[in-house]
């Protein structure tokens, strides 16, 4: 398919294109107000007589600081749980997270990036003397799936990665993830984490000899099916937003496959409020068309994910939208009511880490979690033995046995990975 050709479909999948879309203006806020050990916060006051917040607006940052702060002590323990899940719980604090080994709290970057076991499984490997990764269950679920969550907690590429002694950098990774390209394959992880390591006109060549570009890779992206893409296409969509931003933060304007991908996710947008349930929950048959699948479980599958997508394309002026508090106020009441406050692994990070994102764009800056303090009901849910449910399935599609986000059979929604 010529670009000319894919420019012109991509016009008529979308519902209103607007000369400004909205993904510019959401993505240049999402900059401002990245905040992480490795860079320095925004300059941006938050001085709240400057910006006032109504009755509502601080009564919803105020439960938000408590969810993210509650589950933020629901450390992943990787002597129990597997690399898959030490990644899905760092995707909503990033160099916050902390995880537990063999007693102790431990930095979850650091463990990960030194190749630590999770349950027996360790995530990379020496391929001929040089630094390779797994997939499958328990480990990654996609290619470029580690990348992904690093390049989303702003770990720098000079950051160490160890192997069975040998020492390499996340700028190895880089260069693994790289020479791995391949077309008609999943490339979404790849081009979440290369969006952000690289530069919009990075050009290289696969391992095959063949000529990669950052315009082939979101090209190739934006000729799969969303539908077909993990967890419903909204990696797929995340990735597209990634690489916007990386072409707005290099100061060039937006042109080619760069503003075919913002025209894009502009599309889906209003595809997902014309299917968003009256709750606030969005659409358990993802962009397919509407869905309401009574099964809680799938719903904080579908409209964590979705929200999580949101979060990063919408600016923040949308963050009050009524079409988006709803779905956060949904998300929280989900949250805040699981028994002992258990719940998946994987649908929990990328749950909380819409809630962490929206937090950061509406109000400008992040909860401080150390400084909660549980109260007597939250201590004791949080204590409580999970009533383990009888189900059939669980929303498992990251994992790599399903990556088109349908149900898989399991042994129950509270089951550990």
């Amino acid at each position: 398919m010529s670009f000319r050709a894919l420019v012109f479909g991509v016009f008529a999948l979308v519902t209103v294109v607007s000369a400004s879309p909205t993904i510019l203006r959401g993505l240049l806020q999402e900059q401002a107000v990245s905040v992480s050990k490795f860079e320095l916060p925004p300059s941006a006051s938050d001085n709240p007589a400057e910006n006032p917040l109504t009755a509502e607006q601080q009564a919803r940052r105020d439960r938000l600081a408590r969810c993210l702060g509650i589950y933020h002590t629901k450390k992943v323990d990787a002597d129990r749980l597997r690399p898959w899940s030490i990644m899905h719980g760092l995707i909503a604090y990033g160099d916050k997270t902390q995880i537990i080994v063999q007693g102790q709290s431990v930095d979850a970057v650091e463990y990960l990036c030194s190749n630590g076991i999770g349950n027996g499984m360790r995530l990379m490997y020496l391929d001929n003397g040089k630094l390779a990764t797994r997939q499958g269950q328990g480990v990654q679920g996609h290619e470029g799936q580690l990348l992904a969550m690093l390049a989303q907690s702003s770990v720098p590429p000079t950051y160490p990665i160890s192997i069975e002694g040998n020492k390499f950098t996340v700028a190895d990774l880089i260069e693994y993830e790289k020479r791995g390209c391949r077309s008609h394959s999943e490339l979404t992880f790849k081009l979440i984490s290369l969006a952000y390591y690289l530069d919009p006109e990075a050009a290289w060549t696969n391992e095959k000899g063949e000529s990669w570009s950052m315009a082939r890779l979101i090209t190739e992206e934006l000729q799969a099916p969303v539908n077909e893409g993990a967890c419903g296409g909204t990696h797929r969509l995340s990735s597209l937003c990634y690489a916007v931003e990386q072409k707005l933060k290099s100061g060039q304007p937006l042109d080619g496959p760069w503003l075919a991908a913002a025209q894009a996710v502009d599309g889906y947008v209003e595809l997902t409020w014309k299917n968003q349930n009256p709750d606030g929950s969005f659409s358990t048959d993802w962009f397919k068309g509407p869905g309401a699948d009574p099964d809680s479980r799938r719903r904080l599958y579908t409209t964590g994910h979705i929200l999580e997508w949101l979060a990063l394309a919408l600016p923040a002026e949308r963050m009050d939208d009524p079409r988006v508090t709803a779905a956060v106020d949904y998300l929280l009441n989900l949250m805040l009511r699981a028994p002992g406050y258990e719940l998946d692994v994987g649908p929990r990070g990328h749950a909380l880490h819409a809630l962490a994102m929206y937090e950061k764009k509406a109000f400008g800056q992040s909860s401080n979690y150390g400084d909660l303090v549980m109260t007597e009901d939250e201590l004791a849910t949080a204590s409580a033995k999970p009533k383990v449910q009888p189900v059939s399935s669980v929303y498992s599609g990251e994992q790599g046995s399903d990556n088109s986000g349908r149900r898989v059979p399991t042994q129950g929604f509270f089951r550990r990975r």
